[in-house]
């Protein structure tokens, strides 16, 4: 088995990142930098993945905590809640252990309670461990709106192992939703310019480039070698792609205009279809998204390659293997949701495109 050859902690003015073969053992001291006693938030089946290893750490390194294990979504009343419970409890530090949405809600959390915020991501499958921002929820589970802080959290914390060994499709939806940020940046428009575009959106898009092609190269190998659990440099390359480089794109521009109609596809079916898509993952709404963004941006000839893509990993190809009918009723409601966002241009042209562009999912 390979080195993990990154430096052990790299800052990118969002924060200390740390991924590596054996981290676990090492959380407690991590978060001991930031505080004394933590208010732990974790999955259920991501604290029974990582229990054995992490709680020696804290032990070892005096570090206090609180247990909390939460299934519930990440909403404004329940991340007030906990924040309480954070307060009551005197913990300095708040930690997220598991999938996007506890990442969310640690980042809810710890806004709330004042505390600085401590990710250890258990799976690849979106970069919501590092980003400056959290997306809300009613507590009924459907698409609320953004919360954009004006502050980095302290760290994120990747072991390697738990990510080899996490099922593939998690890694698959990151992969997909990392890829998203070039083809939404370029919304409506095949061709990106910096003329055109201001710096900073213009330098997250070559970022964004440059992800597309490694993930493009390297993404096949990174999932085969997750489905044998086996850690690899693919697999340590696509981990750091998923969640740091994807993360510093989205915070160069405070998550402002680097998705478009894929994230906000997500949106709608999160608003109108919350029942019947509430087992997809968010990188595999928005991949499926994908196909109408492509033909809006008139790179239609893109979409087989990406589709073959998609399918080598076994993702979700349409509407309906997300669990929605793909009705004209349907098609219409979320159509109608996009035309009334920022990234459809007000015109006779623009909603003709954007109306063939929908048919691209079914």
């Amino acid at each position: 088995m390979e080195k993990v050859t990154l430096d052990p902690a790299i800052k990118f003015g969002a924060g200390r990142y740390r991924q590596e073969k054996n981290l676990l053992e090492e959380c407690g001291k991590e978060i001991s930098r930031f505080g004394k006693r933590a208010f732990i938030i974790a999955g259920n089946r991501a604290w029974d993945a990582v229990k054995e290893r992490i709680i020696p750490g804290f032990e070892k390194a005096g570090l206090e905590y609180e247990l909390h294990l939460y299934g519930g979504k990440c909403s404004y009343e329940a991340a007030r809640e906990y924040a309480e419970k954070c307060k009551a409890e005197n913990c300095d530090e708040v930690v997220g252990i598991g999938g996007g949405l506890v990442m969310d809600f640690a980042k809810a959390v710890g806004e709330y309670a004042d505390t600085g915020v401590v990710n250890i991501p258990t799976s690849i499958a979106t970069c919501a461990a590092f980003t400056t921002m959290s997306v809300m929820y009613t507590p009924e589970g459907a698409k609320k709106d953004c919360w954009r802080f004006e502050h980095e959290i302290d760290a994120v914390l990747v072991d390697l192992q738990v990510i080899a060994e996490c099922p593939i499709r998690y890694a698959a939806a990151g992969i997909l939703d990392a890829m998203a940020k070039k083809i939404e940046i370029q919304n409506g428009k095949p061709k990106m310019y910096l003329s055109e575009n201001k710096i900073d959106l213009f330098s997250a898009y070559k970022m964004a480039e440059y992800t597309y092609e490694v993930l493009v190269e390297y993404g096949a190998q990174a999932i085969e070698d997750i489905r044998h659990k086996r850690l690899t440099k693919a697999v340590e390359d696509i981990t750091f792609i998923n969640i740091a480089v994807t993360g510093v794109i989205a915070n160069i521009t405070k998550s402002f205009s680097q998705s478009a109609l894929g994230h906000m596809m997500y949106d709608g079916v999160r608003t109108y279809f919350t029942k019947e898509a509430e087992h997809a993952l968010h990188g595999e709404i928005v991949a499926v998204a994908l196909f109408t963004q492509l033909y809006y941006n008139k790179l239609s000839e893109d979409k087989e390659a990406l589709r073959l893509f998609m399918k080598g990993m076994d993702m979700p190809l349409t509407l309906q293997e997300l669990g929605i009918e793909p009705t004209q009723k349907n098609l219409d409601i979320l159509e109608a949701y996009l035309i009334d966002s920022p990234y459809v241009e007000q015109s006779e042209e623009s909603f003709k495109l954007l109306h063939e562009a929908m048919k691209q999912m079914c």
